[in-house]
């Protein structure tokens, strides 16, 4: 079994359920404007959204594109001519940073390992949503550091993104370092970019992309115990329903 010192961890998607808080949130920012939609409307928003995020980290758009234009291309499939994109977008991310959904054992095996290894939030979502989310979620006081993009002035999948991780984490070395998270072309390109052990949350079980190292595939958070060589857990317990 490989030593392992060091976890990166995703937070949308991976520790925190993203697409609850999303749904939520997109509805409660439209309700503001006296605007409701239908289960097909909000599916074509998240793809959207999706199309977005991939483009971003492909290299091929800036993160403000993605704040803006997926709020344009909404409005304009809904019809919707009052609503500024911009003021709403801003409005998105502040309705985010006050909605944490743990996912199922997250803040329990978070709790487990912290003291026992040494753990990292690796995140490109916005600072506002992030830093909200992290508290509100109690996920913030389980980690030994908290990596941003947004305040790093460039992101995951690249390379560089972790180098400045590394710099902040001590006796940092990527033999023993292992980032979990549920993007392919996120996390898992930017651990093979940086060398790391690579852990896909992949509960859906879809197929990898070809060309690209998976190390660990697990669909339940609870098979990180078995990686790190834990068989039990500790009796230290964290009530998830307290950060909802």
């Amino acid at each position: 079994m490989r030593q392992i010192k060091t976890i990166l961890w995703d937070v949308d998607g991976t520790l925190l359920d993203f697409e609850a808080s999303e749904e939520a949130c997109v509805r409660l920012c439209l309700k503001k404007y006296g605007a409701e939609i239908n289960e097909e409307q909000m599916d074509w928003y998240s793809r959207r959204n999706a199309f977005y995020w991939k483009s971003f980290e492909q290299g091929e758009i800036s993160k403000e594109c993605v704040y803006l234009g997926r709020f344009e291309d909404f409005f304009s499939h809904l019809g919707i001519k009052h609503i500024d994109p911009d003021i709403f977008n801003r409005e998105y991310q502040e309705a985010l940073g006050n909605s944490a959904l743990p996912r199922e054992h997250a803040l329990e095996l978070c709790a487990t390992l912290n003291g026992m290894f040494r753990q990292y939030v690796v995140t490109n979502g916005s600072a506002v949503a992030q830093t909200g989310k992290l508290k509100k979620s109690g996920l913030e006081n389980l980690m030994d550091g908290i990596f941003i993009s947004e305040q790093m002035g460039t992101e995951k999948p690249n390379k560089e993104f972790f180098d400045l991780c590394s710099r902040e984490i001590p006796e940092y070395d990527p033999k023993t370092t292992m980032i979990i998270g549920d993007s392919l072309t996120s996390d898992m390109a930017g651990g093979n970019n940086a060398g790391l052990l690579c852990c896909w949350y992949n509960p859906q079980k879809k197929d990898a992309l070809e060309g690209l190292r998976i190390d660990y595939d697990i669909s339940s958070l609870k098979e990180v115990y078995e990686i790190l060589g834990i068989s039990t857990c500790r009796e230290r317990k964290v009530d998830e329903r307290e950060h909802l």
